[in-house]
């Protein structure tokens, strides 16, 4: 097997185990306690992150539709590793190429997206104008293992930190790809059916029973917040 980057998994819940969610409310209290999350992001201090495409255009992308380059387009499905100076990375998993890119930066991250060989060579083109890197991991399915494999050979990331959502969270979980869980637990219990967990997986898909965890750290942070690093027990 060729070699994947650490992948560490950060991610911020309530005591009942809820993402956070726009149910919490918006009063200074919450948001103090959200910026939890980037204060233990900035202290780990990896410099490549990567999320599903739910959460990037929920968080990031503002929903902005895919661009189509006009015109008759021909593509090979081969990686593009775009020009760019950055040594910090925005990762999204877009299997069917639904992102709306403008930017081949984000604060200052380059952008790779990680595609299936579905999309459409109007799509790759417009990427391949505005200097978007992309690989293939997959014809129509997403192959995580092959995603990170790629990230390493071909922009030398070494480590890299997962930040969700729910089902790409639970898809790594599932194929045994991550290597430790920070874990940023807020005192507030969410209480809804609706909101998403930490990991979901699909019960048709799920390969084995529940997964044990190593509890290598606990920190009580302010406001009551702790932070639990925890590594993988496969």
């Amino acid at each position: 097997m060729k070699k994947r980057p650490y992948v560490t998994c950060l991610m911020m819940t309530s005591v009942d185990g809820k993402i956070l969610s726009e149910k919490w409310g918006s009063d200074a209290t919450v948001k103090k306690l959200a910026n939890k999350f980037e204060e233990v992001h900035e202290k780990i201090g990896v410099k490549a992150w990567i999320v599903g495409r739910t959460t990037m255009e929920k968080d990031f992308t503002d929903f902005a539709k895919p661009i189509l380059k006009k015109g008759h387009q021909e593509v090979d499905r081969k990686d593009f590793v775009a020009e760019h100076q950055s040594d910090s990375f925005a990762i999204a998993i877009d299997g069917q190429g639904k992102l709306g890119w403008e930017e081949p930066e984000m604060e200052g991250d380059h952008v790779i997206s990680v595609l299936t060989e579905a999309v459409p060579d109007a799509y790759l083109a417009h990427l391949k104008d505005i200097g978007v890197s992309y690989i293939f991991a997959g014809e129509k399915v997403i192959s995580l293992q092959t995603a990170l494999e790629k990230l390493y050979a071909l922009f030398d990331i070494k480590h890299l930190m997962l930040e969700g959502g729910a089902h790409i969270n639970g898809s790594f979980l599932n194929e045994k790809l991550i290597d430790e869980l920070q874990h940023v637990l807020l005192p507030i219990a969410d209480g809804t059916i609706e909101t998403s967990t930490l990991f979901e997986i699909d019960k048709d898909i799920k390969r084995e029973g529940a997964t044990l965890l190593k509890l290598e750290n606990v920190k009580q942070m302010e406001d009551d917040v702790l932070w639990l690093s925890y590594t993988f027990k496969y």
